[in-house]
């Protein structure tokens, strides 16, 4: 198989802003906002606190850029804004355990301080809300914007400016898909009787109980979404580098006999697997190894004698 190099696009600016018109005095300011990496699936803002930070956490909005376009601007800021317009809104105010920015305890900010939250990837994070927590669709450009979230003696900020970020299209037939795919299609590894995670083996229907169960913090079941999915993959016949293959089996070990909920009730620290699961993520995601599968590509597994080789590794 040919492995070849994923590229993200992210643009600072790619559409007509339209400035937030607040209709009274805010006691916070404004944070700003900068898209600074996207990949197939998801977008990562880096999200700092104005003068005042954001005690009381913050709000991101964000929708599709042609409607973003084709409305004027944000739903309710312009005549005219369009009815078919879809904003996603999403609230951080507590403890991320996924994507943790270092030095950086929880949403909730200082003056100054920094965070990355990684959009398209909500699904396994703690310590938000969000209206749609699914992966980004490919290849499609987005607006953002934020705001400081209202405390108790204070009201919430005006919003951000706003700046634009694109996933990146799938071209390649060589390929991995996200665990966010096998959850959503199961037709598509109707072959797949069972994998083991750790020294378990689970069947195919609560393989797929597992991937429709949201971490909350759960760093077993975090890890084993991706673990999935990255063996998935290579029963498509993706094959893996040297330093994911490290990865798959450190992640097995980590497993160890431990059950994954909702199957059993095991758990493990977040942070103990993190560097693990961003590996197998970059894998799945199409930044390491092969490519991510173009959408017009049906996925299916890998021939026999692949089949064979990893069946006997997994089973």
């Amino acid at each position: 198989m040919r492995a070849v190099s994923s590229l993200f696009a992210v643009t600072a600016l790619a559409i007509p802003l339209v400035a937030a018109s607040p209709t009274r005095a805010a006691a916070l300011d404004p944070p700003t906002l900068q898209a600074v990496a996207a990949d197939r699936i998801s977008a990562t803002l880096l999200v700092r606190a104005g003068d005042s930070g954001a005690p009381g956490g913050f709000a991101i909005s964000y929708m599709r850029a042609d409607q973003y376009r084709v409305s004027g601007g944000w739903p309710g800021e312009s005549q005219q804004s369009s009815a078919f317009a879809q904003v996603v809104d999403c609230t951080f105010a507590g403890v991320p355990t996924l994507d943790v920015t270092p030095g950086v305890p929880n949403f909730c900010l200082e003056p100054g301080q920094a965070i990355e939250v990684v959009i398209g990837k909500l699904f396994d994070e703690t310590g938000l809300s969000t209206t749609d927590s699914d992966e980004l669709p490919e290849g499609t450009e987005y607006a953002f914007r934020a705001r400081a979230a209202a405390t108790l003696d204070g009201e919430q900020s005006p919003y951000s400016e706003t700046v634009a970020a694109t996933t990146t299209a799938r071209s390649f037939t060589d390929c991995t898909v996200t665990q966010g795919f096998w959850k959503e299609h199961p037709d598509n590894w109707s072959r797949v009787a069972s994998i083991r995670l750790g020294s378990v083996v689970y069947s195919r229907q609560q393989l797929q109980t597992i991937l429709t169960t949201p971490a909350r913090g759960n760093g077993l079941i975090s890890l084993a979404h991706q673990l999935i999915a990255a063996k998935l993959n290579q029963l498509l016949g993706a094959i893996p580098p040297a330093d994911v293959l490290t990865a798959m089996q450190q992640a097995d070990n980590l497993i160890g006999a431990l059950v994954v909920p909702p199957v059993g009730a095991g758990s493990l620290r977040p942070s103990l697997v993190r560097d693990v699961r961003h590996v197998l993520d970059a894998f799945n995601c199409g930044r390491r190894g092969p490519a991510h599968c173009p959408s017009s590509l049906d996925p299916v597994p890998a021939a026999s004698e692949t089949w064979g080789r990893v069946k006997i590794r997994y089973r």
